[in-house]
């Protein structure tokens, strides 16, 4: 699972939790893998590769504004152009956004990568 994988290349110090973020006023960091079967281009991309793309959504959230962003941008700087003998590349789509402060006035921060696996 490269959620797995993923979890182990950041901070063990982190509070993270796999495929989901406990309730939503404890300070977390949610890794979310999705199927990356689905092109994100617009004229679609190609069928039948050896590759396997899964997208991984990491969130963080906490009460503190700065010490979230600082995680994201850390976990730019180690995930980013990521490669080992598994995974071909872990590149980073767009910016670490913030996402606002939810209901419990916690502030949340997302970062998205596109990973490429060999099968």
């Amino acid at each position: 699972m490269i959620a797995e994988k993923i979890k182990a290349l950041l901070p063990s110090e982190w509070p993270t939790t796999i495929g989901h973020l406990p309730s939503p006023n404890a300070e977390a960091i949610g890794i979310l893998e999705y199927d990356g079967a689905t092109s994100t281009e617009y004229f679609g991309g190609q069928q039948g590769s050896s590759v396997f793309n899964p997208i991984v959504k990491i969130v963080f959230r906490g009460a503190s504004y700065p010490e979230l962003r600082a995680q994201a941008e850390q976990s730019r700087n180690i995930l980013h152009r990521y490669h080992d003998a598994d995974i071909l590349s872990i590149l980073m789509v767009g910016t670490p956004m913030y996402l606002g402060r939810n209901e419990q006035k916690m502030h949340e921060f997302q970062v998205v990568f596109r990973i490429q696996v060999k099968e």
